[in-house]
């Protein structure tokens, strides 16, 4: 690797700042007289530097505009020219014609990757003579964290550059990738350390412990037990298959069956050792309760038991080195509001849900919602399982109070995605559609915002007004749906079926009935809608090689148009969403707007030319050379 590059690294190890016990743990400032030797033989500053290794998470799905889910069937994001057409079109390339989330990023990722290894080196020795806890501690987190990011590149890129040991200055490039098994190996060694370590360290939402390690080792090993990396099933993607290093992509050896079985059981080993949310209904929940029970999940963040890890707002702050920023505005999870939200509250509708999306939420009673159902199609948003109105902003969808300026367009607080023609022949673009009178450029382009993250109480304005919505990484029914996974997949459709029922209670959805293909199916689109925005789809569409299913159709809208009934009398200040008052149809239309189509070079990120440039030894992914 580059030697400035290295060098920049360590400069950045070394200028930690003192963090006292009650400061915000992951707020960094410079430290400039702070040498290597400092800051390992001084507590403080070697805890510092341990502590740094977190700003490399971001805020995860919570960091920017775009979220991952916007490079699947799931949703769009509403702002050409960002590189999002990198993913949905497959324009993506080693030039780097793509969007690189920075949580995911290889040149963003192995900065944090050496500094874990020089803590491990430099912890390991403790020439300072620290504390054993205290440095067993720092060591479990340091193996955790990089663990945490080999498997964030694992993910993107399959087997990766291993490195263990600090490189020095005159270190030369020529670091070739691991296999996959060798990535995921270390990984796995990693994770297993750091259980070690963080036998006795303090429960944390923040920090890692014994649980958030148990927690990630069930992620990567559902993970790598996926079709995507089995050969006799991933031959059917052909660049997959005409791929001459098949060795760094995926498995050559081994059983799949027997990867399932170390996946369930790493699974079930968490769900032993903690308990989630509200897991325990005998019945379905109300859907009052089922709505409230999934709000809270994310609205209550780091205070509900689901929470195993993430980046919680107060610890995190809003002047960390991976923010820049301050006076009263930062990216991150302060934003996602205004990120996400209908521009007829002055927000950025960053991304926004699809039709496809939408249309994978049931009835309450399980039935299975259809357009080409002339009763759904009528009325497609009465009576919708609770996770619909938890995670969604839709048109007569009641919402915050407006502003003051767009009270004249909307006295009613009502979401207003449709356009309404009223008995006299005028017509209102409803006032969060792109043709609406509030900053139209920022309107949904599918009629729909997502509710999922945003506080309801919270208005939020730029630049102030920022909310306090913390950043899960994992939550405990993630592994919940692990753990059914492993066992449908593991021949025991009953231990799945039982945990799978325990999600869908507190949803208040009925128990399943299904067996099977048809159990399996149920159990990816119940993860699809529990998991939305948080990272997961991207690589669920991945490993489970339906890339073709989610991006080779056009991104639709759903196009609502009302007409006034005659007799009826409404002024155009007063409209409100009103069936009494208005006839309503609702047509999901394509829209031109990416022209999505699924590449199979795709399942894996190209590897950056500049970093192929820099140590020629680095074998690229399939289809970009």
């Amino acid at each position: 690797m580059k030697k400035e590059l290295i060098k920049n690294v360590m400069l950045i190890t070394f200028t930690m700042l003192v963090v006292g016990c009650n400061d915000d743990f992951l707020e960094t400032q410079p430290l400039s007289q702070a040498s290597e030797d400092q800051v390992w033989t001084d507590p403080k500053l070697a805890e510092a530097a341990v502590l740094d290794l977190y700003q490399g998470t971001w805020a995860g799905t919570l960091t920017r505009e775009e979220t991952t889910d916007a490079f699947t069937d799931q949703a769009v994001f509403t702002h050409p020219g960002r590189g999002v057409d990198g993913y949905t079109e497959g324009k993506m390339n080693p030039a780097g014609n793509f969007m690189d989330m920075q949580w995911f990023s290889w040149p963003e990722l192995y900065p944090f990757i050496r500094s874990a290894n020089l803590a491990i080196q430099k912890l390991t020795a403790n020439e300072a003579g620290f504390d054993d806890a205290f440095v067993t501690q720092l060591l479990g987190e340091a193996y955790y964290m990089r663990a945490f990011y080999y498997t964030q590149l694992m993910r993107q890129f399959g087997g990766v550059v291993l490195l263990t040991e600090p490189l020095g200055l005159d270190s030369e490039a020529n670091n070739p990738r691991g296999t996959f098994e060798e990535t995921v190996n270390l990984i796995l060694a990693d994770i297993d350390q750091a259980m070690i370590f963080l036998e006795d360290a303090p429960a944390s939402k923040q920090r890692a412990h014994k649980i958030t390690a148990m927690a990630l080792k069930s992620r990567v090993l559902t993970h790598v037990a996926s079709d995507l990396y089995e050969p006799s099933k991933a031959s059917s993607v052909s660049t997959i298959a005409s791929y001459s290093n098949p060795e760094l992509i995926g498995w050559t050896s081994g059983s799949q069956a027997d990867r399932w079985v170390a996946a369930k059981a790493a699974s079930k080993a968490l769900l032993d050792e903690t308990t989630g949310y509200k897991l325990d209904y005998t019945a379905p929940a109300t859907q009052a309760e089922a709505i409230q029970n999934y709000e809270d999940i994310w609205l209550q963040g780091d205070q509900n038991q689901d929470y195993i890890w993430g980046r919680s707002v107060e610890e995190f702050g809003f002047g960390s080195r991976t923010y820049p920023g301050g006076d009263g505005w930062s990216q991150g999870p302060g934003m996602v509001a205004l990120y996400h939200g209908p521009n007829g509250y002055h927000e950025w509708a960053g991304t926004t849900p699809t039709e496809a999306l939408v249309s994978k939420y049931d009835f309450a009673d399980g039935t299975k919602f259809d357009w080409d159902n002339p009763a759904h199609a009528a009325a497609p948003y009465e009576n919708r399982e609770a996770r619909f109105y938890s995670t969604f902003l839709y048109d007569g969808g009641a919402w915050k109070e407006r502003t003051d300026d767009v009270v004249k367009f909307d006295k009613f607080n009502e979401i207003q995605t449709g356009y309404y023609t009223l008995a006299d022949g005028t017509i209102i673009n409803g006032v969060d559609t792109r043709q609406g009178p509030i900053e139209d450029w920022n309107g949904s382009r599918t009629g729909y915002y997502f509710r999922k993250f945003a506080d309801p109480t919270t208005p939020a304005s730029w630049p102030n007004d920022l909310q306090k919505v913390d950043a899960p990484y994992i939550r405990y029914t993630e592994i919940l749906l692990n753990y059914v996974e492993a066992s449908i997949n593991s021949d025991d459709e009953g231990e799945a079926i039982a945990w799978l029922n325990k999600l869908r209670f507190r949803n208040g959805l009925p128990a399943v009935t299904e067996t099977g293909d048809a159990l399996l199916e149920l159990y990816k689109r119940e993860r699809d809608k529990e998991l939305v925005n948080e990272d997961a789809r991207l690589f669920d569409m991945k490993r489970w090689l339906e890339g073709p299913e989610s991006l080779n159709k056009q991104v639709q809208q759903i196009l609502i148009q009302a007409t006034e009934k005659a007799g009826s009398s409404i002024a155009a200040s007063d409209y409100r969403k009103d069936t009494s008052a208005f006839d309503y149809v609702y047509k999901p239309t394509d829209i031109v707007f990416e022209n999505r189509q699924w590449q199979d070079k795709v399942y894996f990120m190209p590897i950056k030319q500049e970093e192929i440039d820099k140590d020629p030894s680095i074998i690229q992914n399939p289809g970009y050379n």
